[in-house]
């Protein structure tokens, strides 16, 4: 097919669906795929932006000139514009996500979803590298499906943030993939589970020790690895995720510094603030106070 008689969607198969600004949709490849013998002709959307990821299946993908063959959880970001089409075993598990780029470009507005946008205005495919983090996309979708079909006050709000949500989680597994890209398979499962360790048990502010007894590695090893991979210690990347998660609260909460000192596991808020300020070079007051500006 020449590039000229690619044709222009809305939705696949619906050339005349009148986009609102506010457009989002979401559903089950089921829905359009089977009755097209799983198989989506190559075509390209002006204004929509789309997140196609499948689960469990194995799947080929054509963006522009280049066919993938995927198995796995996957997820493939298709901004405007970009010709795509594809080949789906039958009874695929997997969604497809649209969203008007207008929304996509008043979301990049915000300047703390702005650098995890940038990973998805990209066409790209991009492997969940574990189990918990694909089931927590899906939860996100699930979610984001409730609230599309909700007439409660705040529903565009909610799917807003859950597309943010979408954004980030798309971010991580890019950064993920990234970093793990020429590891050996063994320094690359060390990671993945240091990662999932701290994840699960920052609050509890477990030293670098406990994290390699609980990996069953030494903390030389640890160290090596981090050093190597991620060029950091591992201790950076505990604190790494204290800080990120305070910084979180600090924004987008109203608990007081008390109240944060002891969700995150601190034994008292004069520890938590000196912490904050090594961290971060200014005081934990003082960046709420910059972040309402």
């Amino acid at each position: 097919m020449k590039p000229d008689e690619i044709p222009f969607y809305d939705l696949y198969g619906e050339s005349f669906l009148k986009l609102s600004a506010d457009f989002v949709h979401l559903e089950d490849i089921r829905a359009r795929s089977a009755g097209l013998g799983w198989e989506i002709s190559p075509h390209r959307h002006g204004k929509l932006f789309q997140l196609i990821c499948v689960f469990d299946d194995e799947w080929t993908v054509q963006r522009d000139d280049e066919k993938l063959t995927l198995q796995g959880d996957w997820v493939v970001t298709l901004p405007p514009g970009v010709v795509h089409g594809f080949t789906f075993a039958p009874d695929t598990n997997g969604y497809v996500l649209s969203v008007n780029a207008d929304v996509v470009n008043a979301l990049r507005s915000d300047s703390a979803i702005a650098d995890f946008t940038g990973a998805v205005w990209s066409s790209q495919a991009i492997e969940f590298q574990d189990k918990h983090q694909s089931e927590r996309f899906v939860a996100y979708l699930h979610m984001l499906a409730g609230e599309m079909r909700s007439n409660d006050p705040g529903a565009t709000v909610s799917i807003h943030m859950l597309l943010k949500l979408l954004f980030v989680l798309v971010a991580r597994q890019q950064n993920t993939a990234r970093n793990l890209a020429g590891t050996s398979g063994r320094d690359s499962r060390v990671l993945l589970g240091f990662r999932e360790l701290i994840d699960k048990h920052y609050q509890q502010h477990m030293n670098v020790n406990d994290y390699a007894s609980k990996l069953y590695i030494s903390v030389s090893t640890l160290s090596r690895i981090c050093q190597q991979h991620l060029n950091t210690t591992p201790k950076k990347l505990i604190h790494q995720r204290l800080v990120n998660e305070a910084k979180r609260r600090l924004i987008y909460t109203r608990q007081s510094l008390d109240e944060i000192a002891d969700t995150l596991g601190f034994k008292d808020t004069g520890y938590f603030c000196r912490f904050f300020k090594q961290a971060e070079g200014t005081t934990a007051g003082e960046f709420r106070r910059r972040s309402e500006l």
